[in-house]
């Protein structure tokens, strides 16, 4: 039997449970996923907690994708450019820490908009957030090879550790970023914000946006963030949070069962 779960504060609105649970169901696999909320002083203890209930692995989320590093045992090739972990496999005693975000997101946009993926050489690419999701999207995204891969965060600087290691790639403000929009043709929203209770909020203004860019946000609640709203509202086509969410789900299962997963619920955007 698989038991599997999710560290995090808070981890009352995810999904990750019900996904889980029909990846376990389609593949006729006996499992459960659990939610562990976790204040961070007690997150060594928590996942000692777990070592010893024998769990199969856990997925991690905000805000100790990159805190849980130093608790981690091992870390695959990809997570330790990144230092940070969304994805933890549980072997004897030992925690080896993965990150399936970016597999997530890109896999999320070559199923939603193919031809486009199938162009990213000449595409320009803006992402907003510079945290542990955002990491992984880069870089994913930077083997990809797009035309330009910027990032704009609240500290440039922060975003700046990310750019150095990609030749067509500038760390901007967000204000940079808001007057520059209609430079790019796909823009990922990677924070918090906007997603629930603070639904209003929104990280830059859209003033600039460009019709048919793709506006992508990775949030899943609400589904449909005002981010998205005001970008289709202004002529751009949208990627919603929950395509990636189960994609990086899936990448996330095959490393703790073994198991592809095939049985994905079809996402359409516009949903």
């Amino acid at each position: 039997m698989y038991s599997l779960g999710l560290i995090g504060f808070p981890v009352n609105q995810s999904k990750s449970p019900q996904i889980h649970q029909h990846f376990l169901s389609s593949l006729q696999l006996e499992g459960q996923y659990n939610l562990y909320e976790v204040e961070e002083v007690d997150l060594e203890s928590q996942l000692n907690q777990l070592i010893d209930h024998q769990l199969t692995g856990f997925n991690v989320t905000i805000p100790y994708k990159e805190k849980i590093i130093p608790l981690i045992d091992d870390l695959d090739q990809t997570t330790k450019s990144l230092k940070s972990v969304n994805t933890v496999k549980i072997e004897g005693t030992k925690l080896v820490g993965y990150n399936t975000d970016g597999v997530g997101y890109v896999e999320s946009l070559r199923q939603g908009y193919p031809d486009f993926y199938q162009s990213l050489n000449q595409q320009s690419i803006l992402i907003l957030g510079a945290g542990g999701a955002a990491k992984g999207i880069y870089y994913t995204l930077q083997n990809e090879r797009p035309y330009k891969l910027d990032i704009a965060n609240r500290s440039v600087n922060r975003a700046e550790h990310l750019t150095c290691d990609y030749t067509n790639s500038h760390a901007l403000s967000l204000l940079d970023a808001e007057a520059k929009l209609n430079d790019y043709d796909l823009i990922i929203q990677t924070t918090s914000v906007g997603m629930e209770p603070n639904t209003s909020h929104k990280i830059i203004k859209l003033n600039q946006l460009k019709e048919n860019t793709i506006v992508s946000d990775i949030i899943y609640k609400p589904k449909y963030t005002n981010f998205l709203k005001e970008a289709e509202n202004r002529g751009a086509r949208i990627l919603f949070g929950e395509s990636m969410l189960w994609y990086q789900a899936a990448k996330a299962f095959e490393i703790w069962t073994g198991y592809k997963v095939t049985h994905l619920v079809p996402i359409k955007e516009g949903d």
